[in-house]
């Protein structure tokens, strides 16, 4: 019967096209980029050639191209995802969902990790590292894989921003060869926001923050957002959690704990594969719902920062080069955040999808051996939340001076999965009166945190 399987692994795995063979060169090769129509239909080519890819068009971007999403797990895992998105909602509510109730939800449940790729389109390595990661999930039939396949629900966003992943492209292609080779595009990588299109998990204002929003966050509920970013060349190869204080009080302490010991994993497991580098607890804190949704309904948002390239072309850095200090740790100097310094030489594109595919194994092979640990603390989360008794409740008083700039507010609370409710009738609360139609937004919820977090005055803590 092993014989059978790995015969049948071997046949399938032969039938789905590689990387390589797709887009003529291996993902992290030197001055060579993808273009966005070829992402999307190798994509389409995997979801037709494994019963272990599922494919869908979420809608369009800002530029009109298509905006996808691919969902990886084994084979009767897909067939059931109607299944499995009901336990995610039931453990993501506990208010309608008993402690026993959940124990059985949690044997049954897969861990849910949406893994984001280019949101800032000149850190061109993460679609490229997806990419590749995606084709040997489902083509290597490793122990560690088939683990991951069956314990999880694997979302790959290839790009949050696939406008600029052309823009980037284009750019680099017409540059290869001059003095600005590896330069920045002299335009927006995003149509209205630039660089900012990462400052928008909180306001949702462009058209792909809503699509991830209303399309896979709040549908999924997932466990694990890792979110695949690039940092400045000259300082560590590869920042991962643990976060940097300050870490925002609404941010449950759990959800908190959880990311520290995912992304210390990941350094661990950096570190083994003989790479060097690796900072935690520097350079990022776990503050602002301007970066990170999902930290305020119930799961991890994970970081990663890898060192740069000049895009796709190859640097040399100098011992010399590297930053004399960096915030958090020296990185010419062995600390324990900072055990192995790189001091130099050599940096590929290659290297940035080298170590991504490390921390994207990492992050989902711990989803899957801790499957039931994370569901479980995924319905606590939700069970300290609807607890909450101060501040009971915040009002946003009917009689507003810009009933227009309300109506934002509301609508955007609401987008963020906030219950809302209005006043019947004048009621008093705190001594002061409200008229009818106010709006109440009680704490007693699952997203309370996304509320309070955005309805409060922000303190932002001076560490220096």
């Amino acid at each position: 019967m092993m014989a059978t399987a790995s015969a049948c692994a071997v046949a399938l795995s032969a039938a789905v096209p590689t990387p390589e063979s797709w887009f003529g060169h291996q993902m992290g090769a030197d001055r060579r980029l993808v273009a966005w129509d070829k992402v999307v239909g190798y994509f389409d080519a995997l979801s037709k050639s494994s019963d272990r890819v599922r494919v869908d068009v979420l809608g369009k971007t800002a530029g009109g191209k298509p905006f996808i999403a691919a969902t990886i797990a084994a084979p009767d895992t897909l067939r059931n995802l109607d299944k499995y998105r009901g336990i995610q909602a039931r453990l993501a509510d506990p208010r309608g969902t008993s402690p026993a109730e959940a124990a059985a939800l949690v044997s049954q449940g897969k861990t849910v990790v949406l893994i984001t790729c280019s949101i800032h389109s000149t850190e061109v390595a993460s679609t490229m590292s997806g990419i590749e990661f995606a084709h040997r999930l489902i083509t290597d039939d490793k122990p560690k894989f088939r683990t991951i396949l069956e314990n999880t629900i694997f979302i790959l966003v290839p790009s949050l921003n696939p406008d600029g992943i052309d823009i980037v492209r284009d750019w680099y292609l017409k540059t290869l060869s001059t003095p600005f080779e590896g330069t920045n595009p002299p335009e927006l990588y995003h149509k209205y926001v630039g660089h900012d299109n990462n400052r928008d998990w909180y306001i949702f204002s462009q058209p792909e923050t809503r699509l991830t929003i209303s399309k896979l966050h709040n549908v999924w509920h997932p466990q694990i957002v890792y979110d695949v970013h690039q940092q400045g060349p000259f300082a560590s190869r590869m920042f991962v959690p643990p976060w940097m204080d300050p870490i925002d009080p609404n941010v449950d302490p759990i959800i908190a704990q959880l990311a520290n010991g995912v992304g210390a994993t990941m350094a661990s497991d950096l570190t083994a594969s003989g790479r060097t580098g690796v900072a935690v607890n520097a350079l990022y804190d776990f503050w602002t719902p301007a970066r990170h949704y999902q930290s305020y309904h119930g799961g991890m948002r994970i970081l990663s920062e890898s060192a740069s390239a000049r895009l796709a072309t190859p640097i040399t850095v100098k011992p010399e080069d590297i930053n004399r200090t960096a915030l958090g740790y020296d990185p010419h100097q062995r600390s324990w955040n900072y055990l192995e310094p790189w001091l130099g030489g050599a940096w590929h594109v290659g290297d940035i999808v080298k170590d991504q595919l490390i921390t994207m194994e990492s992050c989902l092979y711990q989803a899957a051996v801790r499957r039931e640990d994370l569901l479980k603390y995924f319905y606590t989360v939700g069970t300290r939340a609807v607890a909450k008794t101060a501040p009971y409740a915040f009002v946003i008083s009917a009689d507003q001076r810009d009933p227009g700039a309300t109506k934002i507010l509301m609508e955007t609370l609401s987008f963020g999965m906030v219950e809302i409710e209005r006043a019947s009738a004048a009621f008093t609360a705190g001594s002061r009166k409200y008229p009818a139609d106010s709006f109440v937004i009680r704490m007693q919820q699952p997203y309370s945190a996304f509320a309070k977090t955005l309805l409060e005055r922000q303190n932002y803590p001076d560490l220096r």
